[in-house]
């Protein structure tokens, strides 16, 4: 089973297989193109398979090996970097970053921001594309799923920072959201969602 954990950390073996699974999480019909660009790490060693463990273990960051530029073609054109790193003598898929250009223009800034005490995330920002947005109950808790700001990967808890934004650009508007795999199936298998931020992409351009 694909939980985007590998015991490999060579690109040409990693690709493949976390394509396989973006494939699987779109419903494409064929394969998804990507690029690899290399990331910073060097020689595995001792110290530095313990260091990782620790990091991981404790909520910290490792280093990234590569990250992979997929353009996903269908349902709704998109970009998702999704970053590798290592961990141990493997590795496995951590940060996503997805990228949607939405039709409708915008005239300033949105984001979701991060709830109050005992509350749920809403956008803020540009207040009419916000109050737009912050009535359509399904989009908001959506995107709120989809930008996570924790999750399980290689046996540990990874944290990042909440970021879902939208901004104006010459086409109408970008979305941005970063997120982390989420695991299924007690861990043996894993998503990456691709095909909830398609559909969230899709709900955001009909509100505006």
């Amino acid at each position: 089973m694909n939980n985007l954990a590998y015991t490999s950390q060579d690109a040409a073996t990693v690709g493949p297989k976390v394509e396989e699974k973006v494939r699987e999480d779109v419903g494409a019909t064929a394969p998804i193109p990507y690029e690899v660009q290399s990331g910073d790490v060097g020689t595995v060693t001792v110290g530095s398979v313990a260091e990782d463990i620790g990091k991981y273990f404790l909520g910290g960051r490792a280093n990234s090996l590569f990250t992979l530029h997929f353009s996903i073609p269908e349902p709704r054109v998109a970009q998702l970097v999704a970053n590798v790193v290592r961990y141990g003598r493997g590795s496995f898929v951590g940060l996503l970053v997805y990228i949607a250009v939405l039709s409708k223009p915008i005239a300033a800034e949105v984001i979701l921001e991060n709830p109050k005490m005992f509350g749920k995330p809403k956008f803020g920002g540009d207040p009419a594309v916000s109050a737009k947005l912050n009535a359509n109950g399904p989009l908001v808790k959506l995107a709120g799923e989809l930008a996570r700001t924790e999750g399980l990967v290689a046996s540990g808890q990874m944290k990042i920072d909440r970021y879902c934004h939208i901004v104006p650009n010459d086409a109408g508007a970008v979305l941005v959201l970063n997120t982390l795999p989420r695991m299924l199936k007690m861990g043996m298998s894993a998503t990456t969602d691709a095909g909830q931020f398609l559909q969230l992409a899709g709900m955001i351009e009909a509100a505006l």
